[in-house]
This record gives C-alpha cells, structure tokens and sequence, in this order.
C-alpha cells in the first residue's frame, strides 16, 4: 500500500475515535426525540398582571426567536381566533 493510502486509513481510524468519544460524553442534539425536553412547553400566563402582549402570529418572536406558538419572556403564546 503506498503512503498516501496509509495516510487516508489513518486519517479514517482517527475520525472513527473521536466521533465514538463524542458519542459517548454527547448527550445527544436537539433533534434527538428520545430525549426529554429540558425547557417548558409554553410559557404559562401569568393571569391578569400579565403585561405581556399575545403573539401577532405563530411565527418566532423578533427578539428571542422562540416560537410564537409557545410564548415567551416578551409575548404570550400566539391564539389563533376561531370564527
């Protein structure tokens, strides 16, 4: 086998170890299902003091991306109205 062949083996058996050492300290990404979600499913409305504006859409909030649909620190969670 000539050298560069050697050398693309190498490089293949190292990347193979490092991606099993980070599988192994991973705790996964958050497209991972299986995985418990570790933040609230919708920011509860905090009753009549709620200064909070409801979200104009679902769309994520401007300034910290959240999803409409779930609310956040600045928007109550968006309310389709029903006709």
């Amino acid at each position: 086998m000539n050298q560069l062949a050697q050398q693309i083996q190498e490089d293949a058996r190292r990347r193979e170890e490092r991606v099993a050492i980070a599988r192994k300290f991973s705790n996964g990404t958050p497209l991972d299902v299986d995985r418990g979600g570790s933040f609230p499913l919708q920011m509860p409305d905090r009753g009549a003091g709620d200064a909070r504006p409801y979200a104009v859409s679902a769309d994520p909030c401007p300034r910290c991306a959240t999803r409409g649909a779930l609310g956040c620190a600045h928007q109550k969670p968006y309310q389709p109205r029903s006709n």
